[in-house]
Parts: structure tokens; C-alpha cells; sequence
């Protein structure tokens, strides 16, 4: 195989596609990421894993945007926004919602 048809196949397996993000003022925003980032974000999220400066910040973008175009039309994001922005359990197993905590 030749150094550039290497090159072509390590670049479609690593380099995809952005996700953007739509805010609610109409701006958009980019994420960029290797793989199955959205989802290894999630899983880390979820595992109440120690984040990255960069996946918190990702996560906050997901959280403040009201929309999203993913490769190959994922909901990934949706996922998040909706773990982001769901209820919340206290100590006294209550539910409630994350926006009054």
C-alpha cells in the first residue's frame, strides 16, 4: 500500500466530521473529536470519572446549546442534554429538577 492511501485510511478512521452545536442566540459551535468521543463522554459522565479540562468544556457547550447536526445524523448530543438537564437525586431521594439546584 502507498504512503498516501495510508495516509487517506488513518485519516477517515480518525479525522471526522465536527458536531455543531446550535446555541440559543443562533450561533453555532464546533466539537471535534476522534472516534466515539460523544460516547466515551457519556460513559465518563455517567461513571462519575474525573474530566478532562476539554471534555468539561465540551460538556458545557452540549448543555447550553439548543441543537445539534451530528455525522451520520447521531443523537448523541440529545442524550447528553438530556443527562445534563434531567432531574437530580438529593439525600432524601427526592426527585429535582437540575435548573432549581
Amino acid at each position: 500500500m502507498s504512503l498516501e492511501r495510508r495516509v487517506r485510511a488513518l485519516e477517515t478512521r480518525y479525522i471526522r466530521e465536527p458536531v455543531i452545536l446550535t446555541l440559543p442566540d443562533g450561533t453555532t459551535a464546533e466539537l471535534r473529536g476522534h472516534g466515539d468521543f460523544l460516547l466515551r463522554l457519556f460513559a465518563d459522565f455517567c461513571a462519575g470519572a474525573e474530566l478532562r479540562p476539554e471534555q468539561v468544556a465540551q460538556l458545557d457547550l452540549i448543555r447550553r446549546s439548543s441543537g445539534a447536526r451530528e455525522p451520520g445524523g447521531a443523537r448523541m448530543t440529545e442524550v447528553l442534554r438530556c443527562v445534563l438537564d434531567g432531574p437530580v437525586e438529593t439525600k432524601d431521594s427526592a426527585l429535582v429538577d437540575a435548573s432549581d439546584s
